[in-house]
């Protein structure tokens, strides 16, 4: 067993309320990530691992594919270190390919699938794959994208319909639901894996191989490749399993993406590690989600608040009295949860956990979490307390002098989910890895309790004659007006603060507001120079695939003007 590379001092306020039986360190099993896939296949061989529009995989036959592709990525001449590229929505051939390149010693790389072949240069200039794979109706963006990347050597296609069960495959063809692309120059999946299961064993250094590259939304210039390790995943993976050692769940539906560290370590190497079955969606679709969970009585649903938000939309429009009773584990990330959808999330997974959580890809992805502890109650608004062998501390952003309670600043942590550094980008690791910790960027607040509050990004930070304004403070006093939706608040020149405040308020549907009656709300309730002296009505905020507020895209709007 594997040791975090230093303690925790013991003297942190939030271990009061880590859950009963869980230690303040742990040690982590000292495997490859993929170990977690073979062990499940050998404890329950027959067991389903996955279903996919009717057609299940056991355990033992997951195994069996991905050593296929781990054994074909050979006969390739796929070495050590090598990168394989996943154009793919959430589908068996991700799993099996994922599982596969790791096995062969090379490095799984998931990008997002809405990339258009123009943005897909950047990825495959940086990334260099030696091996695409990639949904057929994909392919045209990938042969584009190609142009910039002459180590390319095999691109593998595969057809959402591969692995439906051959009832829904035979229906889908013959209502025309299930297209075809003729794709040159490559080789179908289903024929790439008609090799020996056998394949070379590739010693794996847990803590100094890279495992993945994923990749950032790039929200403050060019994406990066955060690379994580084996020991990274893992320590993450094991870690939340002790947490949630008291919550029984034998069956999970993924829908958020497998290009997001979130579906990767907190729901899948979770799953796999306990051996449950796995539903697999490909697109959120609010009542085609509602009804597998009902279907197949899933267990565990790792969502974000906008999922959560459209549930009960539907259940409003339809009047059902049928809720989520199966769900006994509720997860959340990306943005914090009001206590209005906590009150609708209760009444529709009455039998539930929710737990939230706060991290990045950089981390693997969870940085503070929930707790399970019968001393713990929930704070609306707190993403949990610091996570397992994590510490994390609260700094002026310019003196770097550790905060006291309640005032935020930026968030620097270590922990053994911590990422080795971005892919070819030297200096950009420097920036954020320093001293043996990590600089998130991110804004936050502890309070006396040692529970964490996310009040936004330090590239966010509004600065009004000289006063710091961090826009989560600003955003949740307009929440709370009776008439708005949702808001996103940014800085904006100036000639004579340096930045004002505006904020782009959604309304809630049928209601009408005004400038003046929100500004004239906000005055009692911020500081004069934290009042918005503009506010701009928008029908909706731009978002990320995960339903994240994307501030930049505000301020490039501003910009434009």
């Amino acid at each position: 067993m594997a040791k975090a590379d230093y303690y925790v001092p013991d003297d942190r306020p939030w271990f009061k309320y880590y859950p009963e039986g869980i230690p303040h360190h742990l040690d982590y099993p000292e495997v490859p990530l993929y170990q977690f896939l073979d062990d499940s296949a050998e404890k329950y061989p027959d067991k389903v691992a996955l279903i996919f529009y009717g057609k299940e995989i056991t355990y033992k036959e997951l195994k069996e594919l991905s050593d296929r592709f781990a054994s074909a990525l050979q006969n390739l001449g796929i070495q050590k270190g090598d990168r394989v590229a996943f154009l793919l929505p959430n589908c068996p051939q991700f799993v099996i390919g994922f599982y596969g390149t790791m096995k062969a010693g090379a490095i799984p790389v998931p990008l997002n699938p809405l990339y258009t072949g123009e943005e897909l240069k950047y990825f495959f200039k940086d990334a260099e794959p030696r091996v695409m794979v990639v949904l057929d109706t994909f392919y045209e963006k990938v042969k584009e994208a190609e142009k910039v990347t002459p180590q390319l050597e095999r691109i593998i296609i595969t057809n959402i319909a591969d692995y439906f069960s051959i009832p829904k495959r035979i229906l889908g063809k013959l209502f025309g639901k299930i297209k075809t692309f003729k794709c040159e120059d490559s080789i179908k999946f289903k024929n790439f894996l008609n090799v020996p299961s056998r394949y070379n064993p590739v010693e794996i250094n847990q803590k100094e191989d890279t495992a993945i590259i994923l990749y950032t939304g790039g929200t403050t210039g060019e994406p990066k490749g955060v690379m994580l390790s084996h020991f990274n995943v893992i320590s993450n993976t094991f870690a939340l399993d002790k947490w949630l050692k008291k919550v029984k769940f034998e069956s999970a539906i993924i829908v958020v993406p497998f290009f997001h560290i979130y579906a990767i370590s907190a729901v899948f190497s979770l799953g796999v590690l306990r051996g449950i079955k796995f539903v697999l969606l490909p697109k959120f679709k609010t009542e085609e989600t509602i009804q597998i969970i009902q279907k197949y009585k899933i267990n565990y649903f790792p969502g974000v608040p906008a999922m959560y938000a459209a549930f009960w939309k539907y259940y409003q429009k339809k009047r059902q009295h049928s809720f989520l009773e199966s769900l006994t584990l509720c997860g959340s990330g990306t943005t914090s949860i009001s206590s209005y959808l906590l009150e609708k999330i209760k009444k529709m997974a009455p039998q539930s956990f929710l737990v939230e959580g706060y991290g990045l890809s950089e981390t693997s992805p969870l940085l503070s979490i929930d707790s399970l502890s019968n001393k713990y109650k929930k704070k609306i608004g707190s993403v949990g307390i610091p996570f397992v062998d994590t510490d994390m501390r609260i700094i002026d952003p310019e003196t770097k002098r550790e905060l006291p309670l309640n005032q935020p600043g930026e968030i620097i942590v270590r922990g053994p989910q911590v990422f080795k550094g971005y892919w070819k980008k030297l200096e950009k690791t420097k920036e954020v890895l320093r001293n043996g910790w990590f600089h998130t960027k991110d804004i936050g607040r502890f309070d006396k309790d040692g529970m964490l509050y996310i009040e936004g990004r330090l590239d966010d930070m509004i600065n009004v004659r000289g006063e710091k304004v961090w826009p989560r403070e600003v955003e949740k006093v307009l929440e709370s007006h009776p008439k708005v939706q949702e808001v996103a608040v940014i800085g904006v020149k100036d000639d004579y603060y340096g930045q004002a405040v505006k904020a782009y308020v959604v309304l809630k549907k049928d209601y009408q507001s005004s400038e003046k009656e929100l500004v004239e709300f906000c005055k009692g309730k911020l500081a004069p120079h934290k009042v918005p002296g503009m506010v701009e009505f928008i029908e909706s905020l731009p978002k990320s695939h995960l339903g994240k507020t994307l501030h930049y895209k505000l301020r490039k709007r501003e910009d434009k003007k």
